[in-house]
């Protein structure tokens, strides 16, 4: 090899050298910035150090008290705290994570508040919190916090749960006073015949010019209460189901305008362990539910009474859809 090739191949190699030197600066700089604009990569993110960019990959690890903000994350192991958008995570370990949909491959001791969340194995000791849908493939620990917390329209359901609460409490008082016609009608059915004889009785007596039976007259009169408190529930049945059928005409426009369609739910495609708590957060009150071992409750939903059925538990109920 001559000289000048030689001397050329030193060169370049200088300047490799050199861009290679500029490249870790650049990357350095990046890392210790707070307004990266569009991509940022490193292999880990130390202590103390914050970055916000459009698109962040840590190839290992964030330190604990590390802050990321991106639209999109990708990171190995995760144990500080991101922000964004799509947040991808391999090893979730005692991190947290606020985000619009965040995919996890394993969950220990994490927090993750997002719309949709989708873990591929659940360890233990996390809170999940969602606004829509909590998907895990498989259930391996216990000690989890599981939060569904639907987004209500607060007006509206303000208005259809006072209709509801209304048309509940006409069709409670519907059905007992139903009970209690029921039971007057009977005993009007089994004096009928008595009283008819008595009537009978007082009418010759009357005919023949003599005082009716004290007794007989007694039991006209109150065959006549019972008769009139009977005519009195028929009546109220009717006024309470006229009450009803305009309440519910009111309570199906409503649900017809808005609609109350909860598709939130939390799936599992594995046996529970026991010891998870999985909660529904409801503008009155909350609901829980405790899987347990090795039950396969595939899905955990909210359903709502729009059927107004008097057997159901009360407005909300959780409904599980279990595989064997």
């Amino acid at each position: 090899m001559n000289s000048t090739v030689k001397l050329g191949i030193f060169y370049i190699y200088k300047l490799m050298e050199r861009g290679l030197k500029f490249f870790n600066i650049i990357n350095f700089e990046s890392r210790k910035s707070e307004n990266s604009e569009k991509y940022f990569m490193s292999a880990h993110l130390k202590s103390g150090e914050s970055v916000q960019a459009l698109q962040v990959e840590i190839k290992k690890t964030t330190h604990k008290t590390s802050h990321v903000n991106a639209e999109y994350a990708n990171i190995h192991t995760h144990q500080g705290v991101v922000e964004g958008g799509d947040i991808k995570i391999k090893y979730l370990k005692g991190g947290r994570v606020h985000a619009d949909t965040v995919s996890v491959d394993f969950a220990e001791n994490g927090i993750i508040e997002a719309n949709h969340i989708y873990i591929k194995k659940l360890g233990s000791r996390n809170k999940l919190t969602a606004a829509d849908i909590i998907e895990i493939d498989k259930a391996e620990g216990a000690k989890n916090t599981i939060t569904v917390k639907p987004i209500f329209d607060e007006e509206r359901y303000a208005a259809v749960s006072t209709l509801y609460e209304k048309i509940m409490f006409y069709k409670k008082e519907l059905e007992k006073t139903q009970k209690m016609a029921h039971m007057k009608r009977l005993e009007v059915e089994n004096s009928l015949l008595d009283v008819q004889n008595c009537r009978a009785k007082i009418k010759l007596s009357r005919a023949e010019g003599k005082l009716p039976d004290s007794e007989l007259l007694v039991k006209v009169r109150e065959f006549d209460i019972l008769s009139k408190s009977y005519r009195q529930l028929t009546n109220m049945i009717e006024s309470l189901q006229t009450h009803i059928d305009i309440a519910a005409a009111e309570f199906k426009t409503c649900m017809e305008e808005g609609g109350f369609s909860y598709q939130q739910k939390v799936i599992c495609n594995s046996f529970w362990k026991s010891g998870n708590k999985i909660t529904f957060v409801l503008p009155k009150y909350d609901l829980s539910y405790y899987p347990l071992n090795n039950e396969y409750a595939a899905e955990i939903y909210l359903w709502y009474n729009c059927e107004l059925l008097l057997d159901a538990k009360g407005e909300f109920e959780i409904k599980i859809n279990k595989k064997e």
